[in-house]
């Protein structure tokens, strides 16, 4: 038996074991529905903040700083570029509103973004807030906001670094929603086809880049909210340079041409990179992210929104299976929220989110984690092709399918970093190395993404909370209401 065999032998006894303690000591508590929420405006407005800082310590060459996103223990060595927070408030007159931000980086746990909320309570009550987002841009090179790429097993998060993160956060959230003015809001999509790579079987791949434009009365600058699904992992796993990958540069290409506020989020990006246009990783980086600038710049099909927003926030528990996470976790190398959980290899659960949006008539899902773009738009691989030879309807519905909606906007990565959400009728284990190395199907195709997933049941959890969720919506909606 192979070294690696009797670690991943290990770590899953011990994550079982954790189960089991945990279970003694407590049990999951029932999650009950939330309450949907209505926001309409009283003049028939939006009203529409933006507030920004650069969140970059003092010390990021004197301390060791951890780049987030490839390998382990990879030491930052220089700036390329800065990493930023950004935060929109959008509201309707007289009825509240809700936060949208965007955060370069990796990755923030539930666990992190609760405690930005409980931070922010004091300014949910003074503003009528009715929903606190955080969305990362999963760049792969920012710091390890998440903690497991460090040099373990001590966390990769630095303390004063997160701190800084947090406190800037809380900042931009009061400083957008103090800079609100009011305008109308704009959505407005393209086809950039060429900017994505699906380097793992089935090929699906959702093209579009969307664009939320608020326009102010007064004549101020405008604040642009775009969405794409590509992974910002274009400079590679040997670059060690803090930046935020391709999107630095789509907001600087749409800065150069026109004075305009830029948040960006990723779409569903499970296995999706950017496009493959050369080998200088730093030309491909920005070829990228002037293409989606210029991209965003020429929407020439813009339609007013309605002033009214619908939120729906639900908790729900995933079964975590993967003993890997489930022990670094143990270890306080990330922050969480574990549960005893009956379903499952382990007895663990996680908890997280999922927050469904309507903003004028657009449907927007916020997404923990990074899903495979299958499992939000359909097209799963057939029996005769699939990795385990499973047809595709032991999958889940695709969320689309489950909105009744094939123009559901998601935003992946929010509120929750949860790993890769893959297809059950996909999804290909090492035999004897679990969640600890990179598994070969039957074809001979690699199969990294599970080991950086919760498990088999996450697409599952994902969908059926989803359509719970859906069903109270559409009860909402009905005209007998």
């Amino acid at each position: 038996m192979e070294i690696a065999d009797l670690a991943a032998k290990a770590v899953r006894s011990l994550s079982k074991q954790s189960g089991r303690n945990m279970k003694r000591r407590k049990t999951a508590p029932p999650i009950s529905p939330h309450m949907i929420k209505h926001m309409v405006s009283d003049n028939g407005k939006f009203e529409v903040g933006y507030a920004m800082r650069e969140v970059m310590p003092d010390d990021v060459l004197a301390k060791d700083y951890w780049v987030a996103g490839h390998g382990m223990g990879h030491k930052m060595e220089g700036v390329h570029d800065p990493i930023t927070a950004r935060a929109m408030w959008i509201g309707c007159p007289g009825s509240g509103g809700i936060v949208m931000c965007a955060i370069d980086c990796i990755g923030l746990t539930g666990a992190d973004v609760d405690g930005v909320r409980e931070r922010l309570v004091s300014f949910s009550r003074r503003s009528d807030c009715r929903s606190i987002n955080i969305s990362a841009t999963h760049t792969h090179g920012g710091f390890d906001t998440l903690g497991y790429w460090g040099k373990l097993p001590r966390t990769g998060k630095d303390k004063d670094y997160m701190e800084l993160l947090f406190s800037s956060i809380c900042e931009i959230v009061n400083e957008a929603y103090d800079n609100r003015t009011t305008g109308d809001l704009y959505l407005g999509t393209v086809h950039v086809p060429d900017a994505q790579y699906d380097k793992r079987e089935p090929i699906v791949l959702h093209d579009t880049l969307t664009r939320f434009r608020f326009v102010p009365d007064d004549g101020s600058t405008e604040t642009w909210f775009l969405n794409f699904a590509a992974h910002p992992n274009t400079l590679g796993g040997d670059n060690r340079m803090c930046s935020a990958d391709y999107p630095y540069y789509l907001r600087e290409r749409i800065n150069a041409s026109k004075p305009v506020n830029v948040l960006f989020a990723i779409g569903a990006i499970g296995a999706v990179d950017p496009g493959d246009y050369c080998d200088d990783v730093y030309e491909r980086t920005r070829i990228e992210g002037e293409r989606l600038g210029d991209a965003a710049l020429s929407i020439d099909n813009d339609r007013k929104l309605e002033a009214r927003i619908t939120e729906l926030r639900q908790p729900f528990y995933i079964p975590a299976d993967n003993g890997v996470l489930a022990f670094l976790a143990s270890l306080n190398v990330m922050t969480s929220k574990r549960y005893p959980y009956d379903k499952g290899d382990l007895g663990l659960a996680m908890k997280t989110e999922l927050t469904y949006l309507k903003i004028g008539d657009q449907r927007v899902l916020l997404l923990p984690g990074e899903s495979f773009p299958e499992t939000v738009y359909g097209g799963y691989a057939s029996a005769d092709v699939s990795a385990t030879g499973q047809p595709a309807n032991i999958n889940p519905r695709p969320l689309c399918e489950i909105a009744g909606d094939d123009d559901l906007l998601v935003f992946g990565n929010t509120n929750d970093m949860t790993g890769y959400v893959v297809p059950p009728n996909d999804f290909v284990l090492h035999p004897t190395q679990p969640y600890l190395s990179t598994a070969r199907d039957r074809f001979n195709n690699r199969h990294y993404h599970e080991t950086n997933s919760l498990g088999y049941y996450a697409q599952e959890a994902i969908a059926d909370t989803f359509a719970a969720m859906m069903e109270r919506i559409r009860e909402d909606e009905s005209p007998a209401k």
